[in-house]
């Protein structure tokens, strides 16, 4: 059976996920908020989760309303336009209590 496209989109987004559960295995709160490399190499995969949200059809944000779909695509935005007025730490309160939930949701529509 094919999958849709956005459900392979889906599949990426996992991937990005993924990444930066990597990256948390070698970075504190305090490295990410201090060391530029931990920094933006968990910004590029927020970069590319909020690109492929954008690829995602208003019908599925609207199918699964409890995914933050606008707030995801936003803060790629707010990475990408406005670096400098990024808070590293509303990207880490992100990370940490927004992601694993995100995540969960994800994995569930794709199991469906």
């Amino acid at each position: 059976m094919n999958l849709p496209e956005w459900k392979h989109t889906l599949e990426r987004i996992l991937e990005n996920i993924s990444n930066i559960e990597t990256l948390l295995e070698t970075t504190t709160e305090e490295s990410f908020l201090n060391d530029l490399k931990d920094y933006n190499a968990i910004c590029l995969e927020f970069i590319q989760i909020g690109e492929k949200v954008n690829q995602i059809p208003e019908s599925v944000y609207e199918q699964y309303p409890d995914i933050p779909w606008h707030e995801l695509y936003g803060l790629r935005n707010r990475i990408v336009h406005g670096y400098e007025k990024v808070k590293k730490r509303i990207v880490w309160a992100t990370i940490v209590q927004d992601l694993p939930n995100i995540k969960k949701q994800i994995e569930s529509i794709l199991s469906q």
